[in-house]
């Protein structure tokens, strides 16, 4: 079958059959062009302008060379290209932003049983995999069910489903170096042909599965950093956490206080067939021109991103580890940002807005005010994928765990994970200097408050 050549500046030429374009221009996955991979990171790296739609193709790639290397049929070879050009397919508009937003106001009771555990953009995708004509057409039905239950946690056969979704999957190669590459960082670099020449398939219990040659943890060693650091230095910046955080926040007062019917339209997952066909409809840019530019004067989601698209962006006005905190403190924080949360996280929202506001003299919409904690897993934990471990392969023995056959990796205590939270505000400085001295100002009493806030009140004793 003749093969057509396609540029890549991090792959430098990948090749696809007949079969693949066909797939590749199916509107489902043109849509992706127009959906960055990471959202408005290029406010901080401005070449991050890299989409959904370069990375499936960079993954495909992927996914075929580890296919080769590990001695895989043509069948499985095509399948799992095949997979991963799918795997991103029900990614709404910026990404990872979506996901969230999705899970917060997905009504979970319009799904069958077995998919009331998944994650909505996933059952998303695998509902666009089995039921969107287009993708029929090219595949038939028979194919499209395999690759749904293949990218579905829990299914498939082991050595495929390694390549699509595992601690060493084709998605994870591609987006460090695609990422990488863009935002012109060498955080997420790593030996990718090392890596994959290290890869094994061998049987346990019948079963092919993925492994690492003993001689390949140091390749295995530099990736796993490499994803450390992408993910403490890019993924978790300061400004991408920001303008993230008001992505979802705009769209949550679009939707709540608003009343925004197309915004509820978009993020409300009832599983209809209506929702699948309106939300295939929308990318990036179509919800930054319907929801900011055109979007209704006076709205609070239409005020947020109205700052987004001028770069006036919340100002993160505190900043600490969670660790600081008495214990039944930090787990409060950790879960501030969870749906049952809501309430107790508004009013400490509502609070900091008060006290920002008296001691900077001025006045605070204290919706434009956010607490955000979040995680960076050790880099021991970040070895593996969904708890599953890098196998090495140890002959005839049973394999080892990756995190206990490095030397480097066996000595991190797996405990050391980082936890923090912050607080983004619509405050405003000049200088460096005046930045200083407000945040010196606000910064002691917004962590006393937080302290006062979410400590559990003790119950009194009747004497």
């Amino acid at each position: 079958m003749p093969l057509t050549k396609l540029r890549d500046p991090v792959h430098n030429f990948v090749r696809f059959n007949e079969g693949e374009l066909k797939l590749i221009n199916t509107d489902v996955l043109q849509r992706l062009r127009g959906i960055r991979q990471l959202a408005m990171e290029s406010f901080v790296y401005p070449g991050a302008l890299h989409t959904r739609f370069d990375h499936t193709l960079g993954v495909a790639h992927v996914a075929g060379q580890m296919a080769e290397e590990l001695g895989l049929d043509d069948s499985e070879h095509r399948f799992v290209r095949e997979a991963a050009i799918l795997h991103d397919i029900g990614h709404g508009p910026f990404s990872h932003v979506s996901e969230t937003v999705l899970e917060r106001f997905a009504n979970r009771d319009e799904l069958p049983t077995e998919l009331k555990r998944e994650k909505i953009h996933e059952v998303i995708t695998g509902h666009l995999i089995r039921n969107h004509a287009p993708l029929v057409d090219v595949l038939g039905k028979t194919k499209c069910e395999e690759i749904a239950q293949l990218l579905s946690e829990g299914y498939g056969e082991p050595i495929l489903r390694s390549i699509v979704s595992g601690p060493l999957d084709a998605d994870k190669q591609d987006y460090l170096l695609r990422d990488s590459h863009y935002c012109g960082v060498n955080y997420g670099v790593f030996d990718v042909h090392q890596l994959q020449r290290s890869l094994i398939s061998e049987q346990i219990d019948e079963q092919k599965q993925l492994m690492i040659r003993h001689d390949g943890i140091h390749a295995v060693e530099q990736f796993v950093l490499a994803k450390y650091y992408l993910t403490s230095m890019v993924y978790r910046h300061k400004i991408r956490l920001i303008t993230d955080q008001m992505i979802i926040r705009a769209i949550g007062l679009g939707i709540e206080k608003d009343q925004i019917r197309a915004l509820r339209k978009l993020y409300a997952f009832d599983n209809s067939p209506e929702f699948f066909r309106n939300y295939l409809t929308w990318d990036d840019a179509r919800f930054m021109m319907t929801f900011g530019v055109n979007g209704k004067r006076g709205t609070k989601c239409k005020d947020i991103l109205d700052r987004l698209q001028k770069r006036q962006l919340l100002k993160r006005v505190y900043y600490s580890p969670v660790k600081e905190f008495n214990e039944d403190v930090r787990e409060k924080l950790m879960d501030i940002g969870d749906p049952e949360n809501s309430s107790i996280r508004s009013e400490l929202e509502s609070a900091i807005g008060e006290l920002i506001a008296e001691e900077l003299n001025t006045t605070v919409d204290s919706d434009h005010v956010i607490v955000h904690s979040y995680q960076i897993k050790s880099v021991r934990e970040a070895s593996r994928n969904d708890e599953a471990s890098i196998l090495v392969y140890k002959g005839p023995v049973l394999p080892g765990k990756f995190e206990d056959e490095s030397v480097l990796f066996s000595s991190i205590n797996e405990r050391l994970a980082d936890e923090f939270v912050e607080v983004y505000a619509p405050v405003s400085w000049q200088e460096h200097a005046d930045r200083t001295r407000i945040l010196n100002k606000i910064s002691p009493p917004i962590k006393e408050l937080i302290s006062e806030r979410l400590v559990p009140i003790q119950p009194q004793l009747n004497l």
